[in-house]
């Protein structure tokens, strides 16, 4: 250093030769080094083991992935059986063994799992390949169980118990309750992968101190609660009465009424201890028609019937015996409607029905179905009978005469006059109808009579219109020839008539007497034909067409001149000649029924026998009546047509 006024000066920059020798040589060591750990790196970044590297204690050092793997593969078996996974539950214990079918282990995938984790970064490799020299590299194995092994199954039926909920069940009368035991659960997941991490230290002998036995977890639950409100969903029924299916003619039994006090239930479960077993009444509700009271009273009662005679020819009989098939077996539930068209129709001949005689616009003709309206009007005054609640009918133009209550007809005529009535009762009613040999119309309603109330239907004659013979002229009929009646016209008296509604009970007692209709009938005149010639023989007025004039015996020619006779023989004397007087024919007088005195005496209704006098049967005109205090149709009937044909 040199002294400048007193002070110490210091050399300018610059390195001695020795230091700068010192300095190179350490560089050349650095870049040595770098070097060689660069290489170590590459070196290390092979596909063979690092030395001193095991796995689950097998020496894998320097070999290749596939001579790992073989290696692995042959040690594993013995390392398995060599280990034993022990746990505990509830004080018991259990041991998985590593030879048990649920254990096993990815040799391959051991390998693969070491490699990856040796490689590392390529400036990491040279130190871990020192590591490895200096420390050694070991490798575990992952276990894997898959499945349940049999101790695991076995504790789990040892130390669980399945059977802790409550459970319950329906008897006749009640509910039985079993109340359930707080239940003990294994946690099997959690219990499985303890042992199979377990096994897995165990093969590998990674760790040397012993190991103590896995605890299993076991939870502990009490009963659930049930739920009273889902029980009673299932438990509880309406009650419902037995019926019969119409269909299959069976009776469908009744349903007894079931329910229970949830909050009753609730009480005496909480009171009961676990295990237990309680019970709740149940509370039953019986219908009103069970099945037995419904099969004990079935059709067991006549509520009404009847007969009536019914006229020919063959055809109106074959009507009247088919529509009476198709009414027989005829079951109405309670409060079902009956339509006499919708059973017995349609009146068509290709529904199997044929031409008979019906009145039509004053003259009887044929006419499809003709006859049907005896069935009708035979069932109505049979439901009077029963006390049936009446929907609608019809009467007829003209009184036929083969019903025994004049009122009790009922016509009916394709779709717009029909014949209904309602099962007012509380049981089903069946309909049984049919035609003997002897022409006799039967119909009988069955069903249970649960009043002892039936109905004595009888008319009361207001008042009477006499047929009469009216009479035609007619070119064709010989002179001098009594007038001929046309059978077409039947002869009927014409009636005004009420028709009453008596009930009486079961002791004879009569509760009501109610007016149902005033029908009014018309009378059918005869029509018979004479020649125009003849009209003051037989003392017609053609004006009139009535034998109002009194018969004229018509003046005889003049006999022709006689030839001279021979001369008489002396004594004898020429017998008179006759004058011929003409026979005049008879005419009928109707018979008009009397009218009851008043008040109206009750007559027990008798069978009918009339026979219509045209032997084609009573063909009636429908037209519409004028109901009298109580309207069997519920409504004024509509006006119908004037020629609407009805049997």
């Amino acid at each position: 250093m040199e002294n400048q006024d007193g002070k110490r000066v210091a050399r300018g920059p610059g390195m001695p030769r020795g230091g700068k020798i010192a300095l190179a040589v350490v560089l050349v060591l650095v870049l040595a080094l770098a070097g060689g750990y660069v290489g170590l790196c590459a070196y290390a970044g092979s596909s063979a083991f690092l030395p001193n590297t095991s796995i689950a204690g097998v020496d894998v050092s320097g070999q290749s992935r596939e001579g790992a793997a073989a290696a692995l593969e042959g040690a594993l078996p013995g390392l398995l059986a060599d280990s034993r996974a022990e746990f505990t539950c509830a004080g018991q214990s259990y041991a998985v063994n590593g030879d048990d079918p649920s254990v096993s282990v990815d040799a391959a995938a051991a390998v693969d799992a070491a490699l990856t984790d040796q490689a590392g970064s390529f400036f990491t490799r040279g130190g871990r390949y020192l590591a490895a020299v200096m420390h050694g590299n070991r490798y575990s194995v992952p276990v894997t169980i898959t499945g349940t092994p049999d101790a695991v199954t076995r504790a789990v039926e040892e130390c669980s118990d399945p059977e802790a909920q409550t459970t319950w069940e329906v008897t006749d009368t009640e509910l039985v309750l079993h109340k359930g035991v707080t239940g003990r659960t294994i946690d099997v997941a959690a219990l499985t992968d303890a042992l199979a991490e377990r096994l897995g230290h165990l093969v590998s002998n990674d760790e040397s101190a012993s190991y103590a036995p896995i605890e299993a977890q076991v939870t502990t639950a009490p009963p659930a609660a049930p739920d009273f409100d889902a029980i009673r969903s299932e438990v509880a029924a309406e009650p419902a009465d037995a019926y019969l299916d119409k269909e299959t003619r069976e009776i469908v039994p009744s349903v007894t009424g079931v329910d229970f006090d949830t909050a009753q239930a609730q009480a005496v479960l909480d009171a009961a201890g676990e295990g237990e077993t309680v019970s709740v009444p149940l509370l039953l509700t019986e219908p009103e028609l069970t099945t037995a009271k419904l099969e004990a009273n079935l059709f067991k009662d006549v509520l009404g019937s009847g007969s009536t005679t019914c006229a020919g020819p063959s055809n109106r009989w074959y009507n009247i015996d088919l529509a009476a098939k198709r009414l027989n077996g005829t079951i109405l539930l309670p409060g079902e409607t009956f339509s006499y068209n919708d059973t017995v129709g349609p009146y068509t001949l290709a529904s199997g029905y044929k031409a008979a005689g019906t009145y039509q616009n004053g003259q009887s003709v044929d006419a499809t179905a003709g006859g049907i309206c005896q069935l009708s009007s035979n069932l109505y005054w049979v439901t009077l009978k029963a006390n049936l609640e009446i929907v609608e009918r019809h009467k007829h133009q003209f009184n036929g005469g083969y019903m025994p209550v004049i009122g009790t007809d009922a016509t009916v005529w394709s779709d717009q006059l029909d014949f209904r009535f309602q099962n007012n009762t509380d049981y089903p009613i069946k309909i049984e109808s049919y035609l003997d040999k002897n022409h006799k119309l039967h119909v009988t309603i069955y069903g249970t009579d649960t009043t002892g109330i039936h109905g004595e239907p009888y008319h009361v004659v207001i008042s009477t219109v006499p047929y009469k013979n009216t009479y035609q002229p007619k070119d064709s009929i010989p002179v001098g020839t009594e007038p001929q009646r046309d059978p077409n016209y039947s002869r009927y008296n014409g009636y005004t008539v009420d028709l009453y509604q008596k009930l009486v009970d079961k002791n004879g007692k009569t509760i009501s007497t109610t007016l149902l209709y005033r029908n009014t009938y018309k009378a059918s005149d005869a029509v018979y034909y004479y020649n125009p010639a003849d009209a003051a023989r037989w003392g017609i007025d053609p004006s009139t067409g009535l034998k109002t004039l009194t018969p004229v015996t018509p003046t005889p020619s003049p006999s022709p001149s006689p030839s001279p006779a021979p001369s008489p023989t002396p004594g004898g004397t020429p017998s008179p000649v006759p004058t011929a007087t003409p026979v005049l024919p008879l005419e009928p007088s109707p018979t008009v029924p009397p009218s009851p005195e008043s008040p109206p005496a009750y007559t027990p209704p008798v069978e009918a026998t009339a026979t219509p006098e045209s032997g084609v049967g009573p063909g009636m005109e429908p037209v519409e009546e004028t109901p009298a205090v109580t309207p069997e149709t519920g409504s004024t009937p509509a006006a119908v047509p004037s020629a609407a044909p009805a049997a």
